[in-house]
């Protein structure tokens, strides 16, 4: 029954060839090669059991009604393991990103083949290509892939399940395999910010690049480097034909793709390629005893734009711990830097910049940020102003608001209009004025963004991330409470105290005249102080009623005499001694002294 089924669904439609033609023939379609290396490609690394990883892209399927799909075919198949590759080594894994095209509203639905390609597609695999495939992880999936993978299941090949995982994000891909060592799409980040905002992958902790403690890593020699996402994006930027875009840093990316970007560089993915048209740029991952490990087929691969890479640069910024400008220094920049008549002059500028200046209002490590990446990368961006037109006053307008972060929003605007002032005076003057005394130029600029050799400082190292403390908490953490005893004796220990005799509950009885609490024993009874009458009225009180009251059946009692109360203090230096308290007449006779107490019940 079985064997009817799949026959009657490869009787639909005509016989599949697995062989492309040759490259070097007329029938050979290079825009079928391109379209097959983005819908299939190799992981640069393998996996955890170092096998071959291949990334099966939904995406990247085109629709059918207007490509050809048996054509297409042979392309596909031709891109995973040969015979030789399979039958000497243990197998391969496939990550199929089954989620499709972020697709919205008003997008075209793509058209798929019918169910009958699929049967026969699976058909033409080699024996060896079907045996060796030890798992295959599907990701965001669909219901007509769960449908497509259980006709292949109960009527191709009943074993073909046991090697599937189905994960819905790639928070549980990650649980399977370590997702920093694939070539994840731009599409698939996409799909799974629909079903999860972040991505989390067990036993890792910390950042690696935005809002860390130290923003500057130092490097295994010893002195500070620039972190990774500065040196990838920065190197894209600079490339001749990239750094001549229009518009650059002033227009805006889709911030989806930078969020999803900034979360890739904090977790330390390893392979993220830029492309702007024709150029493609991607840095190599060294791993141990493979040397350096590069993208394949960089040209098919999807990338990320200029524009993106540029809105990273200014989220790295914004996302500083310390603000290059923090809000202590406004008071001084509003004193010293606010005048708009006179211009900033250079001697200024290197009171700010330079590491011996006492009156700078920024710390050393924003002095390093700003001599080390921002200020050569921006009066490199100027020099081809004419086909960018980005001047030195856009470029601060682009970038004055992401160097300042202080509680008030409103004064960072009125400050913000300072530090454009300043930092447009310095991409004016770096590289004839302030360059030099920094000892760098335009080429040990590009040379801090190549990749260094060391493999430790390709990667940035995860840093420990907590929130800010508050003031009362920070001055608390520096207190330390010290035990100024030095000497050598030991401390006593004083003996612990002896347990609180427990007290049995009072049983509740009717306390009469003639009957006392009795079941009290004299050991275990608590004798508390009877609560005392309402005291009369206090001196100088004043009754407050809204009825008529005559006073003069009132009782009044006043403890001391108007006349004494209102005579003058006496100065007790002149006395040789305290003299004794003795009450006067009136308060002996006062009814405060008079208030009849109950006595203590005896025991």
């Amino acid at each position: 029954m079985r064997s009817q089924i799949a026959l009657r669904l490869r009787s639909a439609s005509f016989p599949l060839s697995a062989v492309p033609p040759s490259a070097s023939s007329t029938e050979y379609s290079t825009h079928l090669a391109d379209l097959a290396a983005h819908i299939i490609y190799r992981s640069p690394l393998p996996s955890e059991n170092d096998l071959p990883v291949f990334i099966l892209n939904a995406a990247a399927f085109p629709d059918a009604k207007t490509t050809d799909y048996d054509a297409l075919l042979p392309y596909v198949l031709v891109r995973l393991p040969d015979e030789e590759e399979l039958i000497g080594g243990q197998g391969y894994e496939l990550v199929f990103f089954a989620g499709g095209s972020n697709e919205g509203a008003t997008a075209t639905k793509k058209g798929r083949p019918g169910w009958g390609w699929f049967i026969q597609a699976y058909q033409l695999l080699s024996r060896a290509m079907r045996k060796r495939l030890q798992k295959m992880y599907i990701v965001h999936e669909k219901n007509w892939i769960r449908i497509l993978i259980e006709t292949f299941s109960t009527v191709v090949s009943p074993k073909f399940r046991k090697k599937i995982i189905h994960v819905s994000t790639l928070s549980g891909l990650a649980i399977y395999i370590t997702i920093k060592d694939l070539l994840i799409p731009p599409s698939a980040y996409l799909t799974d910010r629909r079903f999860s905002k972040d991505i989390y992958v067990p036993c890792t902790r910390g950042r690696r690049a935005f809002a860390v403690p130290q923003p500057l890593p130092v490097s295994s020699s010893g002195v500070h480097r620039l972190p990774r996402v500065l040196r990838e994006t920065s190197s894209f930027v600079v490339m001749e034909s990239v750094i001549k875009t229009v518009g650059l840093f002033r227009i805006s990316p889709r911030m989806v793709i930078v969020d999803i970007l900034t979360e890739a560089y904090d977790r330390g993915q390893k392979f993220i390629v830029w492309r702007e048209g024709n150029v493609v740029l991607s840095h190599s991952h060294k791993r141990e005893g493979a040397g350096d490990v590069w993208v394949d087929e960089m040209e098919q691969t999807e990338g990320y734009d200029i524009h993106v890479a540029a809105a990273l640069i200014k989220e790295w910024y914004k996302q500083l711990r310390e603000p290059i400008f923090p809000q202590s220094c406004y008071m001084a920049l509003e004193k010293f830097y606010s005048d708009t008549k006179e211009p900033l002059k250079v001697s200024q500028l290197l009171e700010i910049l330079s590491e011996s200046g006492e009156w700078s209002p920024i710390n050393k490590t924003a002095k390093s940020i700003l001599t080390m990446h921002l200020l050569p990368l921006l009066s490199r961006v100027t020099d081809f102003q004419e086909w960018n037109q980005m001047t030195a006053y856009n470029l601060a307008v682009c970038f004055g608001p992401c160097l300042l972060r202080g509680p008030d929003p409103m004064e960072d605007v009125r400050i913000a209009s300072i530090i454009t002032r300043i930092l447009m005076a310095m991409i004016m003057h770096w590289k004839e004025d302030l360059a030099p005394t920094f000892n760098t130029d335009v080429w040990k600029f590009e040379e801090s963004l190549r990749n260094p050799e060391a493999a430790e400082d390709r990667e940035d190292p995860p840093q420990d991330v907590q929130g800010p403390r508050s003031s009362l908490e920070a001055q608390i953490s520096g207190i330390t409470l010290v035990d100024n005893d030095d000497s050598d004796e030991e401390i006593e220990q004083r003996p612990p105290l002896p347990p609180r005799p427990v007290v049995s509950p009072i049983e509740s009885a009717p306390r009469t005249a003639a009957s006392p609490v009795e079941s009290i024993s004299s050991d275990t009874a608590v004798r508390r102080k009877p609560a005392p009458p309402i005291q009369s009225l206090p001196r100088y009180s004043m009754v407050v009623t809204d009825r008529p009251v005559n006073l003069e059946h009132m009782p009044f009692y006043n403890t001391v005499a108007p006349e004494e109360d209102m005579a003058p203090l006496g100065n007790l230096s002149e006395l040789s001694e305290l003299p004794e308290y003795e009450p006067s007449s009136a308060e002996a006779t006062s009814p405060s002294s008079m208030i009849a107490r109950k006595p203590l019940p005896k025991s």
